[in-house]
């Protein structure tokens, strides 16, 4: 008898788990859809959004009573950018909860400015944030419509120019001048010597060069063979046969026959 009775209730406490056990799972896996809808309607529906401020705020509240508060901004890289328009970027003031500050929309509203090429914005806690940008570098002053404008080596337009910097940058001039600029750069810089002395280059018809050199000579650069004609204007420089001849101007679209005129 006690045999039969160990059995029964070894059976009964077998099968009281198993409904335990999946009872258990049932619940679980219950709770897992719910914390997956619950993600999804937080954050990724306006449903609850009224609620997710005062979370928010309460958790920006808690942070700033431990510390977490803006009291630093460190920035490198800035050359030409203006500090104040970086700063300003942080749309904060000191002393606000550092978690308040969008960083993702300071990054986009920092590279919104034709200065910044690229910037990365962390916190750094307890209350520090770090701001590095890359900014364009200028290469060349291009002048269309009668205005003037600092370019980069792609051809961005990062500000208008004011005269006072970047007196040393060549002038490119026309239509399409600022995007071919940094090729016509990479071409005169193969002589230095040479290239020091262009002031500004004039684009023809969008797809020819007019260079104006220091001296007062104009040289009609061709649409193609470019180098072959500026390979020449080296030679004649380092023979002292250009700049001392009394040039106003030399033609150099056709290869066949080149043409000058003296003053």
């Amino acid at each position: 008898m006690k045999n039969r009775t160990n059995r029964t209730s070894t059976k009964v406490n077998i099968s009281f788990r198993r409904r335990l056990w999946a009872c258990y799972h049932r619940v679980a896996l219950l709770l897992k859809i719910f914390i997956v809808l619950f993600a999804v309607v937080f954050f990724y529906t306006n449903v609850l959004d009224n609620y997710k401020r005062i979370a928010q705020n309460w958790f920006f509240g808690l942070s700033a009573n431990y510390g977490f508060i803006l009291e630093n901004i460190i920035v490198e890289g800035q050359k030409n950018t203006p500090l104040k328009e970086i700063v300003d970027s942080l749309m904060a003031d000191k002393g606000v909860p550092i978690f308040a500050i969008d960083i993702l929309a300071v990054k986009e509203r920092l590279e919104e400015n034709m200065w910044v090429k690229a910037a990365v914005v962390e916190r750094r806690l307890p209350s520090t944030i770090y701001i590095a940008v890359v900014e364009r570098t200028p290469i060349a002053i291009w002048q269309f419509e009668q205005r003037l404008y600092l370019v980069d080596s792609e051809g961005n337009r990062i500000s208008a120019y004011n005269g006072k910097e970047f007196e040393g940058l060549l002038h490119v001039v026309g239509q399409d001048a600022n995007i071919y600029a940094q090729v016509l750069l990479d071409e005169l810089n193969k002589y230095p010597n040479l290239a020091a002395k262009v002031k500004s280059a004039v684009r023809y018809g969008q797809r020819r060069w007019n260079l104006n050199f220091k001296e007062g000579i104009t040289v009609k650069m061709p649409e193609t063979g470019f180098m072959t004609a500026y390979d020449y204007l080296n030679s004649l420089d380092k023979n002292n046969k250009l700049f001392n001849q009394s040039y106003k101007m030399l033609d150099l679209r056709d290869a066949n026959k080149y043409y000058l005129e003296k003053n």
